[in-house]
């Protein structure tokens, strides 16, 4: 199995930890897949709290939660080997259709390219227009609605076929009739946090694993959802968009315009006069939008996060919406300037100072002393080189988001100004 589609990952689940490679002729064979008893994924709840404004200006945190479902080692690798599969067949679908640029996550034809360079894209398009009109949308819980038939539908035309293969259709069942259990139910009956049993092969023995089951076991009885966190939970959203994403590219760039998605985000720019917004043309627009969303089964825009934008002349003016900056993929635009937005830094300090106030309740000095040293390998400059071995750290993005965006002829960044002063937050903090 390549390693570009696999990686051995060695956290605690129901199966025995395991290398991919003892099980590519497994993996690979469809009749085998076919027979295969899928575990219940493990569901927790990921913190996605965001720093925001309401409409007076005034800045809050805003809770929010994202449901999470991680798979047992040998299903995450049969996901994987025929997301990757599937995925592959879904890009030579796009590109037949003529929008083959249209989705940018989750993509295995963009080797190399991130968020960063989709955002760039968007970007430098607005500000080479003169004026233009801008929808940023988001959908509602988009994973939670996706409905299964359609869903099976849409994979039938991507793979070219009346029906499914054997291995196909018992991991899309699998993944639209998932079971899970809840991972506080696993913490409660062992008696430990999950980063306690790191070390465990596995959470339970086979005996005590069955008795657990049927105390805990939850199963999607719906008739949409899909569990967000498999790596083919991933392409099949891109798979279920199919139709409107079509529709959508076919409309905007009929119009001179530009529409991506990045998952559940969607852009649309269109060069506009300010004379034709005071005429409704941008209201067509987004009514052919809301009209194209109507016609696919379950899908939501979120009101709050709909907004609509005028750029003009280097300036973003608010049509609708929050405020005068556009967001999108993690950073702000405000037609000149590119920024990080203030949630991902409100939750790099706030993960900062939490683990400081951990470490400073030590009173050994060796303990002190080591985990002063993680602080600032993992929240300042000192472990952001991008030749180290490891992924670096948030500063190590950061940097690489205002190369990326300063070799732009046409955008300026303001990302360095916003961390330079990491240093002097971190020290002192670690200082007082």
């Amino acid at each position: 199995m390549s390693k570009q589609i696999y990686k051995d990952k060695f956290y605690t689940h129901f199966d025995k930890k395991k290398y991919h490679t003892n099980y590519e002729q497994s993996v690979q064979n469809i009749n085998w897949v076919s027979r295969h008893g899928f575990y219940p994924f493990i569901h927790f709840q990921m913190d996605c709290s965001k720093y925001t404004n309401d409409l007076e200006g005034n800045k809050f945190i805003k809770e929010k939660n994202r449901d999470i479902y991680y798979a047992a080692h040998i299903d995450r690798f049969i996901y994987e080997y025929y997301g990757n599969r599937l995925n592959s067949k879904y890009n030579n679908y796009m590109k037949s259709k003529g929008i083959g640029r249209v989705s940018t996550a989750y993509r295995n034809c963009s080797p190399g390219k991130c968020n960063i360079d989709f955002a760039k894209e968007v970007f430098e398009y607005i500000a080479k227009c003169e004026s233009a009109y801008i929808f940023v949308g988001d959908f509602s819980k988009f994973f939670d609605n996706l409905d299964h038939r359609y869903l099976k539908e849409k994979i039938k035309c991507v793979v070219g076929e009346k029906s499914l293969d054997v291995a196909d259709y018992a991991i899309y069942k699998n993944i639209t009739k998932f079971t899970y259990v809840e991972a506080d139910d696993i913490e409660a009956e062992k008696g430990l946090f999950r980063r306690d049993m790191r070390e465990l092969d596995k959470y339970f023995e086979t005996d005590e694993f069955h008795d657990f089951k049927k105390k805990h076991l939850h199963k999607n009885s719906k008739d949409y959802q899909i569990p967000q966190g498999s790596s083919i939970s991933a392409v099949y959203a891109n798979v279920y968009m199919i139709d409107f994403d079509k529709r959508i590219n076919d409309f905007i760039t009929s119009q001179k315009g530009i529409y991506r998605r990045y998952c559940d985000d969607i852009i649309v720019v269109i060069p506009m006069t300010r004379n034709e917004i005071n005429c409704g043309r941008n209201e067509e627009i987004s009514k052919f939008i809301y009209d194209t969303r109507d016609g696919i089964p379950n899908l939501k825009l979120n009101e709050d996060k709909t907004e609509h934008f005028f750029y003009n002349n280097g300036e973003i003016e608010k049509i609708k919406g929050q405020s005068n900056l556009i967001n999108y993929l993690g950073f702000t635009f405000d037609g000149r300037i590119v920024h990080i937005r203030d949630k991902s830094l409100f939750k790099f300090y706030c993960r900062a100072y939490r683990k400081i106030k951990r470490i400073k309740e030590n009173t050994d000095e060796k303990s002190f002393n080591a985990g002063k040293k993680a602080i600032y390998h993992s929240y300042t400059h000192l472990g952001a080189s991008k030749y180290s071995k490891d992924h670096g750290n948030f500063l190590t993005y950061a940097y690489k988001a205002d190369e990326i965006f300063s070799q732009s002829k046409v955008l300026e960044s303001g990302i360095r100004n916003q961390v330079k002063r990491h240093w002097y937050k971190i020290d002192s903090k670690l200082k007082e």
